[in-house]
């Protein structure tokens, strides 16, 4: 299957989080009756979405409507939770945005239903979270205080922050020479993947999901490139705990393809 760019939703399942995404392919968000039913969006004869989404809101333990009843976290205002990934205990984890002041936090949501927020290593405390292995570990990325570049970070069961991840070498170019590590996704051996962007400052947004390339920390915290054969550019999605990397890669600058590629298969030595 090859599909074009612009169909980001499709890319969103391929990676693994769109299964619990409240957004349409335009950016707005979903209404919980919409998003519990088949999307069909055609823009061309070869440029079709088609996403198949439960009939029931809950489903195998992993419920669709995340907000609290009251519409509150630890005691404030929510305007946005967005889902990243789930484990096999119905645990949760992505951003969760809250108004006056505006701020974004990792959250985790518990099976219960219970939701709190994880505070980075960063001085507001703020970053997201991105995956959630079936151990309790989980990674995400948030904002470096005096280099602005982002970086990304591990949660241990204990829920504790554990160290930082930043992809070991700068392999940007001089026009843009800012590195960015954003992990996204962990399995049970403690194996993470996940992608750079580079960009021209060191505050411009980094969008390493759909312009970066990827990468493979190994746990015993060796990095390695994510690289499909003779493609321009690969991206990580997730890592299942058999060692299976899924994500797309890029051919012709806007065709993405869709892989599920043993490690053997797409992981290369960094290049000095």
């Amino acid at each position: 299957m090859v599909f074009l760019r612009r169909n980001l939703l499709t890319v969103a399942a391929i990676i693994g989080f769109s299964f619990l995404c409240p957004y349409s392919l335009d950016g707005s968000a979903l209404s919980s009756s919409t998003s519990n039913h088949r999307e069909s969006v055609s823009k061309s004869n070869d440029d079709l979405v088609a996403v198949e989404m439960p009939d029931s809101t809950c489903e195998q333990g992993i419920c669709v409507d995340l907000y609290p009843e009251d519409g509150k976290v630890e005691g404030k205002h929510v305007s946005l939770l967005n889902p990243a990934g789930a484990n096999a205990h119905g645990q949760i984890v992505g951003l969760c945005v809250l108004d006056e002041p505006k701020r974004n936090y990792p959250f985790v949501r518990e099976p219960d239903g219970n939701i709190w927020l994880f505070k980075t290593p960063s001085s507001s405390g703020e970053g997201e979270f991105t995956d959630i292995s079936d151990s309790g570990s989980a990674v995400g990325f948030y904002g470096k205080d005096a280099s602005h570049r982002q970086i990304g970070f591990l949660m241990n069961p204990q829920k504790q922050h554990v160290m930082d991840i930043e992809y070991p070498s700068n392999p940007c170019p001089q026009s843009s020479p800012y590195l960015h590590t954003q992990p996204n996704g962990i399995n049970d051996s403690g194996e993470i993947i996940g992608n750079y962007h580079c960009t021209e400052k060191p505050d411009d947004v980094a969008d390493a999901i759909f312009k970066g390339s990827g990468f493979y920390r190994a746990p015993d915290g060796t990095f390695y490139r994510v690289e499909y054969e003779n493609a321009q550019r690969t991206v990580a999605g997730k890592i299942t705990n058999t060692g299976v990397i899924i994500g797309y890669y890029v051919i012709n600058n806007d065709t993405w393809v869709p892989f599920a590629a043993t490690k053997e298969d797409v992981l290369k030595p960094i290049v000095p």
